[in-house]
């Protein structure tokens, strides 16, 4: 059963169209200031017959005006267990109009159960007004009256459905698709107050990169940007533009040629250790020098791929044409270049060294040497090991034996070194 306010709300209107009767409405008046009160005792109450969604009973002056009403239901639409009628009597600050019942007037009770219309038999005395009175009604009878005409929604699945209506007025009220009359939702799995019909997929966090602002139904699909990068993939802070966020960059030498390279290094701090080297060729005295940047290097140098033995200062003399390299390394940055340099012409008449006439070059089994004057004079191959050893002025040395490859002659005279390649075929 309804509550009492729904019971208002359905039968304020006066039930026109009534088939053999009108059905008298709930009293709709305002205090009179004078009253009786009619006591429905709870053995009369239960003695009722009562069938309908939401029974009432009306008192009604001898003029047929509802001068009081009440709801034979409580508000969880249980019958009431008992209950009390104010008769409201006539306003006493208002003269000639008539407000409520008269002194004296029969009071009249009657129950409207649905559609039907009753007449309360009280088996005593009848109901006088009287201001201020107190009867109570302690036995009494239904008696039917008529069949009138309910108004109201009769459709069963409307939320504002009227049980109690024999006649469909238009007034019907469904709920909105997909939720019941009190706006519940009639699936809603996941109890987040979204219907499962309505939910849409998505990313429901703002700080992902597929956030959707409409999306209700959380999935497990957010895509969050890299570390330091928007969701673009661009850095959020990159000073120098190379795409390397500030937070990723590694600070070191980037110059692959520097010694102190670093490869994970994405910014150059100016740390940058290079070595250069670079050979000079004095013709007229026959010399190469080496000029570098750097202090305390080893020098090594090279006739072809072969190390010329004992020669490691910043300078050599040149006594024969081919390619001469140099070979620097700084122990202490553990690092070192190159330069190669091609001679094509020497001119031994303009260099002021010992003079040395060394053929054939290269030699197959006898190698002669002829000098200006007597000297120290040492055979080595490319590993700088010794082959030969003697002092002489000129001499015919048997290399038939020696295999083939690059050979070093080193000559001392007057203090003067100076070491000169040779090939043995």
């Amino acid at each position: 059963m309804k509550n009492l306010s729904t019971i208002i709300l359905l039968l304020a209107p006066l039930f026109l169209g009534a088939q053999s009767c009108d059905l008298p409405q709930y009293y709709s008046g305002l205090n009179t200031g004078s009253n009786m009160s009619i006591l429905l005792h709870q053995d009369f109450i239960a003695s009722l017959n009562l069938n309908a969604n939401a029974p009432y009973i009306v008192a009604l002056s001898e003029s047929g005006v509802v001068v009081g009403s009440k709801s034979l239901v409580d508000e969880n639409g249980a019958v009431v267990f008992q209950e009390a009628i104010a008769v409201w009597g006539d306003d006493t600050s208002t003269q000639d109009v008539v407000d409520g019942a008269l002194a004296g007037e029969t009071i009249v009770l009657k129950v409207i159960d649905g559609a039907e219309l009753y007449t309360i038999d009280t088996d005593q005395m009848e109901i006088s007004f009287t201001v201020n009175g107190l009867i109570v009604v302690l036995t009494g009878t239904m008696n039917y009256e008529c069949t009138g005409v309910v108004l109201g929604c009769t459709e069963s699945i409307a939320c504002n459905f009227n049980l109690d209506a024999t006649e469909n007025d238009g007034s019907c009220e469904y709920a909105v698709e997909f939720y019941n009359c009190q706006g519940i939702c009639n699936t809603d799995t996941d109890e987040d107050g979204v219907c499962d019909e309505l939910e849409i997929a998505g990313c429901v966090e703002p700080m992902a990169c597929n956030y959707n602002a409409f999306a209700t139904d959380t999935i497990e699909n957010c895509v969050y940007p890299e570390q330091y990068r928007n969701c673009e993939g661009a850095c959020v802070s990159d000073q120098d533009g190379d795409d390397i966020c500030d937070q990723e960059e590694v600070e070191g030498c980037t110059n692959y040629f520097a010694c102190n390279y670093i490869a994970e290094a994405t910014n150059d701090d100016g740390s940058c250790i290079v070595i250069n080297a670079t050979i000079q060729y004095d013709a007229q005295n026959g010399l190469l020098s080496l000029y570098t940047n750097i202090d305390s290097l080893n020098i090594t140098w090279l006739y072809y791929d072969a190390v010329i033995p004992f020669e490691h200062s910043d300078s050599i003399y040149v006594l024969e044409d081919g390619v001469y390299r140099v070979l620097v390394f700084d122990p202490e940055n553990d690092c070192g270049t190159s330069d190669t340099i091609h001679i094509n012409v020497v001119d031994l008449n303009q260099i002021s060294q010992p003079k040395i006439r060394i053929y054939p070059n290269p030699a197959i089994s006898v190698l002669n040497i002829e000098l200006n004057k007597e000297s120290e004079l040492a055979i080595f191959n490319s590993n700088g090991a010794e082959m030969y050893r003697t002092k002489t002025r000129e001499t015919a040395i048997n290399v038939a034996y020696y295999p083939s490859g690059i050979y070093f002659i080193k000559l001392v005279q007057n203090n003067n070194r100076i070491v000169y390649p040779w090939v043995k075929e």
